[in-house]
């Protein structure tokens, strides 16, 4: 398995386990980051999970070699996988910390940005490499990027492509504690080790995590739902959504989204509060 996981004392670390790839995600260890997550939430004997990677890096992000191929129904098929991986992380009621050495790129950058604390080295180097390869921001990428910094500083990110690194992260908000190289792990246990006592089931109305509210008014109609979540999760432009989702394709659209059936489909508001196969 690429995907390790371990428990000590109330802490649960979940390790990408790839240092040969700089940890670049397969899509196969998308189900066991997943999985991981899910054995953690169920786990009484877990009250902290800490995200890390091993060796060197964090994760260099989806691994490009299984890009492409499929089709529309091939790419929305990993997409789906990449979703479910996200909101694993984000939907557990178990703090979680991410530990950052090395590079942090793309999909991997919004699971960090969907844990509730991130510590960094400082030359730790975070990407958002979307507009090197073509390809729309996934994973929550732009969502989650805009509840940390305000809206230009988010697209100054985002559309240039840049590194940040991990003492930039640190001042921009974006990671809590900035670390010397090879110390963000140690920082990152020794911040659980202070939570493993707390009662964070206090903290909010979900379980011990501080999340969004949902949005008000009750979910949205399916159509409105399948926009927000192109729209928003995917970073696409309404417009866009709304031109891909025209009246012959939706009905197609909605069913290889899983919408059909669902009781609460995903929205920006929701994309991290609501548990989806």
């Amino acid at each position: 398995m690429a995907i390790d996981l371990s428990i000590e004392n109330g802490v649960a670390t979940v390790t990408i386990n790839r240092p040969e790839r700089k940890n670049a995600i397969l899509l196969a260890m998308r189900t066991e980051i997943e999985n991981a997550f899910l054995k953690c939430q169920d786990d009484d004997a877990v009250r902290v999970i800490i995200l890390t990677g091993a060796g060197s890096d964090f994760s260099a992000g989806a691994d490009v070699g299984e890009m492409g191929g499929g089709g529309i129904s091939g790419s929305l098929y990993r997409m789906r996988h990449l979703h479910r991986m996200a909101r694993a992380v984000a939907n557990t009621n178990k703090p979680v910390i991410a530990a950052v050495e090395g590079v942090c790129i793309g999909m991997s950058w919004a699971l960090a940005l969907a844990a509730d604390i991130t510590v960094a080295a400082e030359n730790a180097r975070f990407q958002f490499a979307f507009r090197h390869i073509g390809l729309a921001p996934d994973g929550g990428a732009a969502f989650l990027l805009t509840r940390y910094v305000p809206i230009q500083r988010a697209k100054e990110i985002m559309y240039s492509g840049r590194f940040v690194s991990g003492a930039e992260a640190h001042q921009l908000g974006l990671a809590l504690h900035a670390t010397p190289p090879g110390e963000a792990l140690a920082k990152a246990r020794e911040v659980a080790a202070g939570f493993v006592n707390a009662a964070l089931r206090a903290l909010s109305r979900g379980g011990g995590r501080i999340t969004l509210p949902a949005r008000p008014g009750g979910a949205p109609p399916p159509k409105d739902a399948a926009l927000d979540y192109l729209s928003i999760s995917l970073s696409h432009p309404r417009w866009l959504a709304e031109r891909w989702l025209d009246r012959e394709g939706f009905e197609r659209a909605a069913r290889w989204l899983e919408f059909d059936n669902q009781p609460a489909p995903l929205t920006g508001y929701n994309l991290f509060e609501t548990n989806r196969p």
